[in-house]
């Protein structure tokens, strides 16, 4: 995939819901998917914390951006199955995560996202499985 259809890719899967969390895409590859999200006072729980539904929201974005780019970008895909585990609160300017694929299938996708606040500490880890569609 050329570095211009993979830019036109990350602007389509930053609109709706996605554009509204502010999720910013700054690594896209076969190997790597990297997304960083702004903690907007809209953002966080009455604790003032990252709400755990963000956080569920920017490692599935993690997962399934993973996902097609390690299949080419060139089939749909849902999320089959996820576990997350949160492991303090998500605080800070912004929250990173990091995703890998642990093992990819010819219909099911494993990835592995870590979510980390500005000071580099696990925020939350977690396992998808994502289901690819037709082909």
């Amino acid at each position: 995939m050329s570095e211009n259809e993979n830019k036109i890719d990350i602007r389509v899967r930053s609109r709706g819901f996605t554009g509204y969390c502010g999720l910013e895409f700054t690594e896209v590859s076969e190997e790597r998917c990297v997304i960083t999200c702004p903690l907007r006072p809209e953002l966080l729980n009455p604790g003032g914390i990252a709400h755990g539904g963000l956080i569920a929201t920017l490692t599935d974005v993690a997962a399934g951006s993973m996902a097609l780019a390690a299949d080419g970008n060139t089939r749909s895909i849902v999320t089959q199955n996820c576990n997350i585990h949160y492991m303090r609160p998500g605080i800070g300017e912004k929250l990173r995560a990091e995703s890998r694929v642990l093992r990819k299938g010819r219909r099911v996708c494993v990835v592995q996202v870590d979510v980390f606040t500005d000071e580099d500490a696990l925020a939350a880890t977690s396992i998808y499985e994502i289901a690819y569609l037709g082909g």
